[in-house]
């Protein structure tokens, strides 16, 4: 049903001539962008508490990975499984953002940003990785007071180092499965052989 509801409000945003987007306050630009930097910083200390005051109640965030969150908590146990996960454990992530320009603000209600990440993965078995990402963002004001609505982010999904680690990895994993199993086939062989050459003495 939220998710209906938000794509109802962004239909009328870009479509309804009455949702024009105005230039906005400076006031309201300048609260935008102290939104975005506690977003971003947050996130990098993992302080959730901070966080979760930048969002919305009710709020959707659909992440790099393609996971979309509208729990709170389901949100921070994603970001905590990065750290205890089997494959690719990360050991910090650092996130830069940057707006494209001046966010469009309809009503004096909404704001839609877009912009670009600057992102830095460390791995717990010493490699690290540097990827380029975008986003888009919606914020409402409630109360005088400007929350994240619903963020989207993405990357270039056939072209990243994150992949290319996972592609090796799975190269990496064959070979060595095709090895073992040479080895064990060669071992096999031999014992074979020696058990008849034995009988064939007897």
């Amino acid at each position: 049903m939220y998710r209906l509801s938000l794509a109802l409000v962004l239909s009328l945003l870009f479509s309804a001539p009455v949702f024009a987007a105005t230039p906005g306050t400076q006031a309201d630009h300048d609260a935008l962008r102290k939104l975005k930097s506690d977003v971003t910083v947050a996130a990098n200390k993992r302080d959730y508490a901070a966080l979760q005051k930048t969002l919305h109640q009710p709020f959707m965030t659909t992440l790099v990975t393609q996971d979309s969150f509208t729990d709170f908590g389901k949100l921070k146990d994603y970001f905590e499984s990065l750290y205890t996960r089997d494959m690719l454990r990360m050991k910090n992530v650092s996130i830069a953002a940057e707006a494209d320009e001046l966010s469009q603000i309809y009503q004096g209600t909404f704001a839609v940003t877009k912009g670009s990440t600057k992102e830095h993965y460390e791995l717990t078995d010493g490699r690290s990785f540097d990827m380029d990402g975008r986003w888009t963002a919606v914020s409402l004001k409630e109360n005088g007071e400007w929350k994240l609505l619903a963020v989207h982010t993405g990357t270039n999904f056939l072209d990243n180092p994150v992949l290319n680690a996972i592609e090796k990895s799975v190269v990496w994993f064959g070979v060595g499965g095709g090895a073992v199993g040479l080895i064990v086939g060669f071992v096999f062989g031999w014992l074979f052989r020696k058990n008849r050459a034995g009988k064939s003495a007897a």
